[in-house]
């Protein structure tokens, strides 16, 4: 299982790239560039992404909850 996250902005573009969380950097990486990447409370705290978990090549939107992390 991974928890993935895209920036809603970038649904405007011909691509929208996709952030997937690593508990070793604790920081959500981009898959096609893994050297741009945000903090796992950055990304979670900002309304302006939407985050998924993707289990058996099903992706689950997830609600976000001000108190709780992912």
């Amino acid at each position: 299982m991974e928890i993935r996250a895209i920036f809603i902005g970038d649904i405007s573009f011909s691509e929208c790239p996709v952030f997937e969380y690593s508990a070793t950097t604790n920081q959500y990486e981009m898959l096609s560039d893994r050297m741009v990447a945000y903090d796992k409370e950055v990304v979670e705290q900002d309304d302006d992404f939407l985050l998924f978990r993707v289990e058996a090549d099903v992706a689950t939107l997830l609600t976000k909850a001000r108190s709780s992390t992912f």
